[in-house]
């Protein structure tokens, strides 16, 4: 297999995967896409294997994944016939981005492979830092950077996406008795695990969830600053991303957190009116105001 099909091979796994990570993606030069798509293809893997596999089974499918991101740093890479290998190891080197964040994600799967019980705050953005942040520090490496600081800040946007989902996946998660809400937190508002295994929503529930969205705000606040130290041609990807999960917050808050009762997400009419807007805005900004 050759770079170009190896590169399809990933574009299509993106594409099929209907995350809405695909819609920044699309505005981004050609060769940042391609990176881009190989970063997305191989974490799918990550993803794929703790939520499609259970015990031993997973174990087996995330050790492929770490193999696949060790072999597209190795020097031979080029004589793989594994396409996100090849994929994976040209826009690794193409954008010097380093292993560390890898390594750091697999480390993050690997606590979803039991049962998920955070003690703290501390613990929770550990977590996020490890399956999100680390993915954020990927994308920066692929966007171009012009100052240190956007490392810091693109762990914390992935803390804020990371948040964001936690919130709205809170029944899925708790049917893989995943609990990401950290303990602390949920004796702090007088929320007990029976209250969470009872799904029920009581006015403790509700205080809970809403620090919780305040938390994730103070995250994207903070991230906007990343703006202003990307290149420019990555802009309207970063903005695409930061805007319709920031955009997801606000409607999970409208909905009153009802997250029991539906999974909550953008519709196709206001995923494309977003995209229109940070195509329309040439600054691309990434307020979500």
């Amino acid at each position: 297999m050759n770079l170009a099909s190896a590169y399809e091979y990933c574009a299509r796994q993106t594409r099929e995967a209907g995350s809405s990570f695909y819609y920044g993606m699309r505005m981004l030069p050609p060769a940042k896409r391609r990176a881009m798509y190989a970063i997305y293809a191989w974490s799918r893997l990550c993803d794929d294997a703790v939520d499609d596999h259970t015990g031993a089974d997973a174990a087996s499918h995330l050790a492929t994944a770490e193999r696949i991101y060790q072999a597209a740093y190795a020097d031979d890479y080029l004589a793989s016939s594994h396409p996100v290998v090849l994929a994976l190891g040209d826009a690794v080197r193409r954008y010097g981005i380093p292993q560390e964040p890898f390594a750091h994600l697999i480390r993050g799967m690997r606590v979803d492979m039991a049962p998920v019980r955070l003690k703290s705050q501390a613990d929770l953005d550990a977590y996020c830092d490890d399956v999100a942040g680390t993915v954020g520090l990927m994308c920066v490496h692929i966007f171009g950077f012009r100052d240190p600081r956007a490392l810091d800040l693109a762990r914390d946007m992935g803390r804020a996406l990371q948040i964001t989902n936690i919130l709205r996946d809170l029944a899925e998660d708790l049917a893989r008795d995943r609990v990401y809400l950290p303990e602390e937190e949920m004796e702090r508002f007088g929320y007990s695990q029976a209250d969470l295994a009872a799904r029920r929503t009581t006015p403790a529930f509700f205080a809970l969830m809403r620090a919780q969205a305040e938390r994730a705000k103070a995250y994207y606040a903070r991230a906007a600053g990343l703006f202003s130290l990307v290149e420019p041609d990555s802009l309207r990807c970063l903005s695409m991303l930061y805007v319709m999960y920031r955009r997801l917050l606000d409607k999970i808050e409208a909905r009153g957190f009802r997250v029991f009762d539906e999974r909550i997400s953008l519709s196709g009419s206001q995923k494309l009116r977003l995209v229109w807007g940070v195509l329309w805005n040439k600054r691309a900004i990434g307020s979500s105001s």
